[in-house]
């Protein structure tokens, strides 16, 4: 049973992780050892034989659980299907503990935004997170101008949006100047392209929304095998905001300028900022609006230099959700043919030529047939 085990569903485990899975689920304990010389016996290969690595220095870890978070995502071929994934995942640095995992089709900020919001709901708010330098961490745009808010806190470069999420939450940002400096995540990494296609394999995992329906259960395996104890019992990890302003936190955010008419100009359409009570909001013109559209789609706004009001966003009552584009209703109005008179049309002749010209009747005047009496009685005179 061990060897076709090995080369059948629990094909590419270790030696350890199919000992394991062999008393979990199919109730036969037998040690890692023991597998390794049936396997040999049989001339199966071991595909986890040792290998001489490369030493590098470790880093030490943090001593408190939630002092520094390594967040990272890796493309793999998660289900033997294909297609590449890329998984995103935070790790703790002071005990190993995964603190979140999300499928995606590629590397995104979406799938780093859904991982910051499942450890800030389970775990809370860490003192920092360790990232790469990919461009959804780092603007590369070093000319790019300065918001008043950059100038002020003395930034380079504008922050993206990940920047100012971690900005608004007090989470120190710190980049890793090479894929060696963040070993540990990437050693994980390692670990789940073994354990976790395996284990999805016998779980009978299709799709990637079965996929990240089983990564909770897998976390909770994974983190009782492998999670360390801090060196110091003390967490560094905050209470998470309460959920409405943590909704605004995560959301996508832009900056706008608004219009003489109280409007700001968002995404191809035109909105007015409304109070709690539906009531408009007016708007000095210039003056800077951010907009927030929450993962749920929901849409609100902030003004400059209020301490946190949260305003509504609403379509411009002038247009509503059909309405084209200012390009393309330039475009419509361009291809329109504009009528042309015919040659006989009183449009064509001059204004002078026009001004020259009477018409001509063939019945005689109808005032003609009165007498004088009559026409002076239109003017109220009497004419005798």
């Amino acid at each position: 049973m061990v060897c076709a085990k090995a080369v059948g569903e629990y094909r590419g485990a270790s030696l350890n992780h199919m000992s394991e899975l062999l008393e979990r689920i199919d109730g036969v304990r037998i040690s890692a050892k023991t597998i390794g010389r049936i396997l040999k016996d049989a001339g199966v290969a071991n595909p986890h034989g040792r290998r001489r690595r490369k030493s590098h220095r470790s880093r030490e870890r943090r001593e408190r659980f939630g002092s520094l978070v390594q967040v990272d995502a890796t493309p793999f071929e998660w289900l033997e299907d294909g297609n590449k994934w890329s998984l995103h995942g935070a790790m703790d640095d002071a005990t190993g503990t995964v603190l979140s995992l999300r499928f995606e089709k590629n590397e995104c900020s979406s799938g780093y935004l859904r991982v910051m919001e499942d450890m800030l709901g389970t775990r809370g708010v860490p003192a920092a997170l360790y990232t790469d330098r990919h461009t959804i961490f780092f603007s590369p745009k070093k000319g790019e101008e300065l918001s008043e808010e950059d100038i002020i806190e003395g930034r380079k470069v504008p922050l993206t949006r990940y920047g100012k999420m971690l900005d608004m939450l007090g989470i120190e940002h710190i980049p890793a100047r090479s894929p060696q400096a963040k070993g540990r995540v990437e050693r994980l990494w390692g670990t789940l392209q073994h354990r976790l296609l395996v284990e999805m394999r016998v779980a009978g995992v299709r799709t990637m929304e079965e996929a990240n329906g089983f990564l909770p259960a897998y976390m909770e395996l994974h983190n009782g095998l492998f999670t360390v104890e801090p060196a110091n019992g003390t967490t560094d990890f905050l209470p998470c905001p309460e959920q409405e302003r943590l909704r605004l936190i995560l959301g996508h955010r832009d900056e706008r300028k608004a219009s003489a008419g109280s409007e700001i100009s968002w995404q191809g359409k035109k909105y007015q900022l409304v109070d709690e009570k539906g009531k408009n909001i007016l708007l000095r013109r210039g003056e800077t609006v951010t907009a927030i559209r929450t993962s749920d789609g929901e849409l609100y706004a902030l003004r400059e230099g209020e301490g946190g009001t949260v305003y509504g966003l609403i379509l411009s009552p002038l247009q509503d959700g059909k309405r084209k584009s200012t390009t393309a209703e330039k475009k419509e109005r361009s291809e329109r043919k504009t009528p042309s008179p015919s040659k006989d049309h009183p449009w064509r002749g001059s204004l002078k030529h026009r001004k020259q010209e009477r018409p001509v009747y063939d019945d005689p005047d109808p005032l003609e047939a009165y007498d004088d009496d009559f026409i002076g009685s239109i003017y109220g005179v009497r004419v005798s």
